[in-house]
């Protein structure tokens, strides 16, 4: 049993399919596979238009676990397998190396060379192959009167415009940031709040500079506050994504991991220079009140 999407998010649309590739994964006895892309095709076939992902390879990897996925098979995407026919493509990878039973793609799903592997094609050939298709319909926004199709470009939208409302209602969950560990300057710790540092990939969709109420996505998870933005108290260059943990002793607030996630559920405000470390501490304080507030208030809090 087979999902197939470029599933960018995780989001609401591509939930919907992979419940519905639940329930004929147990309907035969299977398991479910979620077949996925990376890099985005976009950077392949029309670079000039890729966009900035909203989640890494990992983030994605576990979301679609959380929702459903008992394996993911996350292939490469180059310029062999854009040139790749939607015939051969089904039938090397959906018949010969995963057995599929069943395929679920949402109704815009296209693959194949020219996006040819349309759903009507699916359609056709599954018929001919043995194989039942699933189309899934297009999820729409509950959020306004206009019930907008959600999808990774509008989500991207919210998120830049700092719409983290918008944004999480559309995920259904908040957005994921992980990356690589990295040392600071200890200024955070000189005021009370130490922190751990994360340096962003540069496929990746960064938050607008300022202040976040968040949680942290250990195995018990805690809430944050977290700030993303290059310091320039300090005279800083390099956007760095800063997280103080608010529960826990000194050895819970500090990463044993090469690698930490983050989930971003609240923007608090933006970004701004202080006169001295002083003006800094104060605000500090501010903060913290502030994204303990907003969590204890929020309604989109939960990790998937």
């Amino acid at each position: 049993m087979v999902c197939v999407g470029t599933f960018d998010g995780v989001h609401r649309g591509h939930q919907a399919i992979l419940a519905e590739g639940k329930v004929r994964a147990d309907a035969f006895g299977l398991p479910l596979w979620a077949l996925c892309f990376h890099p985005h095709p976009k950077t392949i076939v029309a670079p000039d238009d890729a966009p900035l992902l909203l989640t890494e390879p990992s983030e994605r990897q576990a979301l679609l676990g959380a929702y459903g996925a008992d394996g993911v098979l996350m292939m490469h995407f180059d310029a062999t397998l854009a040139r790749t026919s939607a015939e051969d493509f089904a039938q090397s990878v959906l018949i010969d190396q995963l057995r599929a039973r069943a395929v679920v793609v949402g109704m815009d799903f296209g693959f194949g060379r020219g996006r040819r592997g349309s759903a009507a094609f699916l359609r056709e050939w599954g018929k001919n192959a043995g194989v039942e298709i699933v189309v899934v319909d297009l999820v729409r926004s509950n959020t306004d009167d206009d019930g907008k199709t959600i999808s990774s470009n509008v989500i991207r939208n919210a998120l830049i415009n700092n719409d983290f409302g918008l944004s999480g209602e559309l995920l259904g969950h908040p957005f994921p940031v992980s990356g690589q560990t990295e040392p600071g300057a200890g200024r955070g710790r000189k005021y009370g709040y130490p922190t751990w540092n994360l340096a962003l990939s540069d496929s990746k969709l960064p938050p607008p500079v300022g202040v976040y109420a968040a949680m942290t996505a250990r195995s018990t998870p805690r809430p944050a506050m977290v700030y993303y933005g290059s310091r320039p108290t300090f005279g800083d260059r390099k956007a760095l994504l800063e997280v103080h943990v608010l529960e826990g002793d000194e050895q819970d607030r500090t990463p044993r991991e090469a690698i930490e996630a983050v989930w971003l559920c609240e923007y608090v405000r933006a970004e701004r220079r202080f006169e001295g470390g002083a003006d800094l501490a104060r605000q500090l304080a501010d903060d913290a009140r502030a994204v303990r507030r907003r969590l204890s208030l929020s309604d989109i809090v939960r990790n998937p």
